[in-house]
């Protein structure tokens, strides 16, 4: 992958090496990467292959051990608006007194900074949200009650309000039946994420099949396996 200092990517790395942890050796070694607007990109790899961390990095949440790494043309950094993280299903305590229209008003959390509460708008984009991925039927639900497939697309809900432009998506296949995984194919490739950038990881090549992308991850590489730079099928705009 070569590298091209370019305003219409959303993710660029070069000779960039990445480590889970202060003091762990590395897991990706001087690789580079491209990912432009619009992609629906499938990062294939083997569980402890680095695909969290590149994702994990991508999110602020991960240092840059050297080399560099943009996305939106600029350094990660934690708080950003225009990137969500959706990580693998988190233990929840049941009876947590968390509502899925709570976790995605969430989203909004940024946009208010020392305003206390939430707006009119705030709360018109949490019902668009809600709709868009197809619970505003459970927006009381409780977190705990959910399936897995729910669960993920709670999440998606919350990266709408948000305003994410770039998603990451950690392992959302897993535990899922095939009804779920259907639902959650609707929402990467269909009209709810039009104009997002959606980097999703996954241990199974068959998961990758619909990507406009497939970037292989092992042995501390990364290796393009399927690109398409003329014609993203699910780019809008």
């Amino acid at each position: 992958m070569t590298h091209c200092d370019c305003p219409h990517l959303a993710v660029e790395a070069r000779a960039l090496v990445l480590a889970p942890a202060p003091g762990c050796a590395p897991v990706l070694d001087g690789v580079d990467l491209e990912v432009p607007l619009g992609c629906r990109t499938a990062l294939v790899g083997a569980n402890g292959a680095g695909k969290s961390t590149l994702l994990r990095a991508l999110a602020g949440l991960v240092p840059v051990r050297s080399g560099i790494l943009r996305t939106n043309t600029r350094p990660p950094a934690l708080g950003r608006t225009d990137v969500a993280l959706l990580g693998q299903r988190p233990a929840l305590t049941p009876g947590f007194p968390c509502t899925v229209a709570r976790l995605a008003l969430m989203g909004r959390i940024a946009h208010r900074r020392w305003v206390p509460g939430y707006s009119r708008d705030d709360k018109a984009r949490t019902e668009a949200a809600l709709e868009t991925v197809g619970l505003a039927d459970l927006r009381t639900r409780l977190l705990h009650e959910l399936s897995g497939g729910q669960l993920q697309r709670a999440l998606l809900a919350r990266a709408l309000c948000q305003g994410a432009t770039l998603l990451l998506l950690d392992e959302p296949y897993a535990g899922l039946d095939n009804r779920s995984r259907a639902a959650l194919d609707g929402l990467v490739f269909g009209d709810a994420l039009a104009g997002a950038t959606v980097i999703l990881s996954t241990h199974d090549q068959g998961d990758s099949a619909s990507f406009d992308r497939v970037v292989s991850v092992a042995d501390g590489k990364l290796a393009l396996r399927l690109a398409c730079d003329g014609h993203h099928p699910h780019r809008h705009g």
